[in-house]
């Protein structure tokens, strides 16, 4: 096994807060001679759980020569657990090599205190219970209200742009409604700002949801192919946590859904490992899985991107937003690179997989 990485822990042992919330950072180097595309990896200990630990920013990057990386493991720890010592690691591959080039970081350890006893616990409970109720009954409350007063409730029009307390006014099918944000109570999705109501939960977002077209993803939602399956997810800028939640299948740094239509200005743009080509689009590197010769940079796509034979070559530039395909400059479908880019990104497919088993797979 080749040595390409040093881990380091800039973080001896993380220390949770009272609502189990910690943090550890590791610093990483490429010690080889040239760049690499390293992945990222939190491997949990004896009794940890993978679900308490969240990699900042994204499980792959890419690490100049003999550089190095400060990486940040976010810790959240549920209430209710045993009290013990647990213990995670950072796993550093190149992702083109996992096999051979692979380095286990130090073991970090962090101790879970005991939770207050159940009886002492309990009158915050009610505490909480209370207010909670208190809010639900204010919100009703406050509906019915407004619905006494003559203000419109959920669903109902709004042509003078007025609503009841805690609604939205919004445009929808040529004409003004009275909306509930999300999490907010409802009876039907047609009361929601998001489309999509789930009984006894409220106002939700129904991400992976099966779809024919664009008129069964309501809200901010888009109908998007992925690799076979018709689901609907977020549009793009729309506020995002994972990639799989955009139609792009790309959550950007700013934690916005990119844009879907395959085009860009720079890398920052494109999940990696595609790259932001000489015409603006997102494409793949010589290497990653293809089934069209659009999606790769060399223009030539053979299961793989691949350099370009000759005969497929053209003579000279393509304009932006095409593609040189077969010797000729063709329009890209940056829908269709958009999907490609799934073959290179396993993780974001079986995420999407998962959104859709939640949801039922039913439209």
């Amino acid at each position: 096994m080749s040595r390409a990485f040093d881990v380091s822990a800039i973080t001896d042992a993380p220390r949770l807060s009272s609502s189990g919330m910690g943090e550890a950072v590791f610093l990483v180097t490429n010690v080889l001679d040239a760049s690499v595309r390293a992945r990222l990896t939190v491997v949990p200990g004896p009794r940890s759980r993978r679900e308490w630990f969240f990699l900042e920013g994204d499980a792959e990057r890419e690490l100049p020569s003999k550089a190095a990386q400060r990486v940040t493991v976010r810790l959240r720890v549920p209430p209710g657990m045993p009290p013990g010592r647990f213990t995670f690691h950072l796993r550093v591959e190149d992702a083109a090599l996992p096999e051979t080039r692979f380095v286990e970081g130090p073991a970090l350890a962090f101790d879970v205190m005991q939770t207050p006893p159940a009886a002492k616990a309990f009158p915050m409970s009610r505490a909480v219970m209370a207010v909670g109720t208190f809010i639900l009954l204010g919100t009703v409350a406050s509906l019915l209200a407004a619905h006494r007063a003559g203000e419109p409730g959920p669903g109902a029009p709004c042509p003078d742009g007025h609503c009841g307390r805690g609604l939205t006014c919004e445009t929808r099918n040529g004409g003004s409604v009275c909306l509930a944000s999300q999490g907010q109570p409802c009876d039907a999705g047609t009361q929601c700002i998001t489309g999509f109501c789930e009984p006894g939960v409220g106002c939700t977002v129904p991400l992976g949801k099966d779809c024919a077209t664009e008129a069964d993803c309501p809200g901010r939602l888009s109908c998007v192919n992925a690799l076979g399956s018709q689901v609907c997810l977020l549009e793009p800028e729309q506020p995002c946590e994972q990639d799989r939640d955009c139609a792009s299948f790309f959550c950007n740094a700013e934690r916005r859904c990119s844009r879907d239509d395959g085009r860009c200005d720079s890398d920052a743009e494109c999940k990696p490992p595609s790259q932001c080509g000489a015409t603006k689009l997102c494409q793949l590197p010589d290497g990653q899985p293809c089934t069209r010769h659009e999606s790769c940079l060399s223009g030539y796509c053979a299961e793989t991107c691949q350099v370009s034979p000759e005969s497929f070559q053209c003579e000279s530039p393509c304009p932006a937003y095409s593609a040189c395909v077969s010797g000729k400059c063709v329009p890209a479908d940056g829908k269709l690179i958009s999907q490609d880019l799934l073959l290179a990104a396993p993780k974001t497919l079986k995420g999407v997989e998962e959104l859709r088993i939640r949801q039922g797979i039913k439209p």
